[in-house]
């Protein structure tokens, strides 16, 4: 048997599925995957709790509430407090603007990183840009938080490098990639038209409705996914 995909999910790309019509191809995909797919409970505090008090969200709310119940999301408890805290000392202190640090960095997003680094997960599933980014590549980070609010921001280079380093072994997945994976597996085929070219409407269709609803990828990036998954 293949050994079993852990990933860790943040907040947002389960609501990016949810409002993309989508959230049905998480538990094919756990199958497929052998997979245990985790939220911590800043992320259930965040897709449960606090939208339960608020009409407009409570049915979103118990959506996940369901795959919760199913099985298909797990909360996983043993949250790493020590190396959160130092993560987010590291991180909400790497930019100043106007004199003061600014917290870019949220809690479920956070509790995400660390569990999986804790147990070594396979990815953590995560659509915000400003964490990838601080990840992957942290110099362009300057650039996107001045584009952000319009006001000259001053890195601490030594504290940035710090953070991308004990990050440096996350992979980040975005739901535009999940949803790339459920396509290319056949769980989405339900949805072709029935027109010449069927599948490239649907995939288009699809990854648009992921950026629409709050995946950060750019109309570049879905054509590349659209040229790779369609051959």
């Amino acid at each position: 048997m293949a050994k079993s995909k852990i990933l860790f999910f943040d907040a947002g790309p389960i609501i990016t599925l949810v409002m993309s019509r989508l959230i049905g191809i998480l538990p094919d995909l756990k199958k497929k995957m052998n997979g245990k797919f985790y939220i911590t409970p800043a992320v259930h505090k965040e897709l449960i709790e606090r939208p339960l008090m608020i009409k407009r969200f409570e049915f979103e709310a118990l959506q996940v509430e369901k795959l919760i119940r199913d099985g298909v999301l797990e909360v996983y408890d043993d949250v790493p407090h020590a190396r959160i805290e130092e993560l987010f000392s590291l991180a909400n202190t790497s930019f100043m603007i106007e004199g003061k640090p600014m917290e870019i960095i949220q809690a479920g997003e956070m509790e995400s990183v660390a569990c999986a680094l804790e147990i070594d997960a396979d990815g953590v599933v995560m659509d915000e840009r400003t964490l990838r980014l601080f990840i992957e590549a942290n110099m362009d980070m300057k650039k996107l938080l001045e584009m952000r609010f319009q006001k000259e921001v001053m890195p601490n280079i030594a504290r940035m490098n710090t953070f991308s380093a004990m990050l440096r072994n996350v992979t980040i997945i975005r739901s535009v990639e999940l949803i790339g994976v459920a396509y290319t597996l056949g769980l989405l085929d339900d949805y072709v038209p029935d027109e010449k070219n069927g599948r490239t409407r649907l995939l288009d269709a699809v990854l648009w409705s992921a950026k629409y609803n709050g995946c950060a990828v750019t109309e570049h990036e879905i054509e590349e996914m659209k040229r790779i998954l369609l051959g």
